[in-house]
């Protein structure tokens, strides 16, 4: 099958994305999310466009939702958290995972040399694709649908998984505390048992005198990072008691 075949094929094949997305109304502007600047290979027809308007409309959309929900979803955090978290949520890694959970690859209208290369599959070209299908939906379908679909996506699990991938434990923990009246904490060393060559360290995270977890490691390191990550996970059960002692 040659490029313009494929492509048409891609094109006809729409309606299975539109179902995924639960799209409403007229194909033309997820056509368009979908068409990357090398479909015209330098010989772009009057009228047709490019996805790259719709990706840069995606992407205010995205960072203002995403930075709301952060907003709300975490009263103590400070600017510093909200900010990297919302820029691991956002990046390019988080976004091209997002893509491919809705097969975007297989939609992404391009010129022949790049789909000869694969570049359907990078995840630049991912992530630019779902930034502008989110520009789409916005035009297509309005904000609501929009605020419904990425928040089926951005959970707070998913904000977990980016903590887990480019955070550090201890570091949030901190970040956390500093609007809290409050700001110290601590890691006692509890334990540490067997041989000097192999020893395993037993931590608590104290908080305003409550253990909020214990955590054990070959090293204190790792044990406080361990003892920092439960506490993160659990912060909900202790936070609001934090809050209302300010």
């Amino acid at each position: 099958m040659d490029t313009v075949e494929f492509n048409k094929s891609r094109v006809a094949r729409l309606g299975e994305l539109g179902d995924k997305l639960h799209w409403q109304g007229d194909l033309g502007l997820l056509r368009q999310a979908l068409t990357h600047p090398t479909y015209y290979e330098g010989q772009k027809p009057e009228g047709e466009q490019d996805n790259q308007r719709l990706e840069f409309l995606g992407d205010s959309i995205l960072g203002f939702i995403v930075a709301r929900e952060l907003f709300k979803r975490n009263p103590a955090a400070d600017e510093g958290y909200l900010s990297k978290t919302r820029a691991a949520l956002v990046c390019e890694g988080s976004l091209a995972d997002l893509a491919r959970e809705l097969s975007l690859s297989d939609y992404i209208i391009m010129g022949k040399g790049s789909l000869k290369n694969g570049e359907q599959n990078r995840n630049s070209i991912l992530a630019d694709a779902f930034e502008a299908v989110i520009g789409a939906m916005y035009l297509a379908q309005g904000l609501p649908k929009v605020e419904e679909f990425l928040l089926a996506r951005f959970t707070p699990e998913l904000e977990t998984k980016i903590a887990d991938r480019y955070e550090d434990y201890k570091g949030m923990i901190q970040m956390l505390v500093q609007t809290l009246e409050e700001r110290h904490v601590s890691y006692p060393l509890l334990a540490a048992e067997g041989p000097s060559h192999q020893r395993t360290f037993t931590v608590g995270l104290v908080y305003r005198g409550q253990t909020l977890a214990t955590a054990s490691g070959l090293s204190k390191k790792e044990a406080e990072q361990k003892a920092a990550r439960i506490a993160w996970k659990q912060r909900e059960n202790w936070l609001p008691k934090n809050e209302t002692g300010k």
